[in-house]
């Protein structure tokens, strides 16, 4: 099996497993709707099933599209991206749910749009941020300006979970495009050490840390929840209950979404749980290699670029999965993180599957055909 062929298999193959197993765990809910709001397993079936399919297309059209094209509409996609997200403080349209507005509705659809502005961070710091420059270049330090409003944006909602994952996309992004690790590292630190104090002071994330230090003392709040991911834990450590026949999906707020990884482990046992892992570990390994596919296509700029996409929409992949795996398991407190494909949240599917298509381009080497002055490397004036 050649590179690509390699690649695109690891990238595409776990990720309709995913696709596929989220699938089934919406599916198998109560066919009635609980007091916590599952259930009703036609309806979510049916939505989940629209957003796999909107995912597939995304990703099979910027595939198709090819890196470079998808990369100069990069900027117009950041803004239309940001755009939504400020729609939810427009009333009539923002849902206010928990204390935050997070949410759009409009006629038929609804959701959040902050994984499509995470993904959209990615591709505009892919398209203006690498730079073979000793010093950073105007348009890369426009390109951290706008990367770092689209974090006050989910700030403000709040969604802190969501920002946390956008400043980490965006310097992964930074990193991939060329700017020096080291000197990227200091300031992510910083960055995100501010957001976790701006968030502690907001009461829901108090409670949140509080019942998961010491559940015992806090069932009637987080620390329920947290009480019931430990059972569902304990209970899949043997072998799984079968599909549907859990109780942490009639227990859990929101068993399919923030908590789909506990769900598949106490009703599939170990081996779903390593089986969804594994997944990761592929797409992991498929984004490593697409990361260095770049490498053999045309001038320096455009390798930088791509590379830079790469490691972004990769990380915008990663991070949450991995996020909502230590939640589940307990080893982070209750963050509210989806994990793409397998939760059950259609916009996350959609964004995922664009961010899946663009990698598949990347690793097939289809970056477009008309020459784009703006890709070429800048010269350097320093002596």
């Amino acid at each position: 099996m050649s590179r690509r062929a390699l690649t695109v298999f690891l990238l595409l193959v776990p990720a309709l497993g995913l696709g596929a197993l989220g699938f089934c765990v919406v599916a198998a809910a109560p066919t009635r709707a609980g007091p916590a709001g599952i259930g009703a397993s036609a309806h979510f079936a049916t939505r989940q099933m629209i957003g796999l399919a909107l995912a597939a297309s995304v990703g099979v059209l910027a595939a198709g599209l090819g890196a470079r094209r998808v990369l100069r509409a990069a900027p117009v996609l950041f803004l239309v991206a940001l755009a939504a997200t400020l729609a939810v403080f427009v009333p009539g349209i923002g849902i206010r749910a928990a204390g935050a507005r997070r949410w759009l509705h409009v006629g038929p659809f609804s959701g959040s749009p902050a994984p499509f502005l995470v993904v959209a961070v990615a591709l505009l710091i892919a398209r203006w941020g690498p730079s073979e420059r000793a010093q950073p270049s105007p348009r890369q330090g426009l390109a951290v300006g706008l990367g770092l409003g689209a974090v006050l944006a989910l700030v403000m909602e709040p969604d802190f979970s969501a920002a946390a994952i956008a400043l980490v996309v965006a310097f992964a992004a930074l990193a991939g495009g060329g700017m020096a690790g080291r000197r990227l590292l200091p300031a992510a630190l910083l960055l995100l050490v501010v957001l976790s104090l701006g968030a502690l002071r907001f009461g829901y994330v108090d409670n949140r840390i509080r019942g998961f230090l010491a559940p015992e003392n806090d069932r009637r709040g987080k620390g329920f929840e947290v009480l019931a991911l430990a059972r569902a834990n304990a209970a899949g450590a043997a072998h799984g209950v079968g599909l549907g026949r859990g109780n942490a999906r009639r227990h859990l707020s929101s068993p399919a979404s923030d908590y789909a990884f506990a769900v598949v482990g106490e009703e599939l046992g170990p081996r779903g749980a390593i089986g969804v892992v594994a997944a990761w570990l592929a797409i992991a390994a498929g984004v490593a290699l697409a990361a260095g596919a770049g490498k053999s296509s045309g001038s320096p700029g455009r390798n930088l670029a791509e590379r830079a996409a790469v490691v972004g929409c990769g990380t915008a992949l990663l991070a949450p999965a991995a996020l909502h795996v230590a939640v589940c398991r307990g080893w982070l407190p209750i963050i509210g993180v989806t994990m793409p494909l397998l939760s059950y949240d259609p916009t996350l599917t959609v964004a995922s599957g664009g961010s899946l298509g663009l990698l598949v381009a990347i690793a097939l080497g289809r970056s477009g055909h008309r020459p784009d002055p703006g890709d070429a490397p800048q010269p350097d004036h320093q002596t």
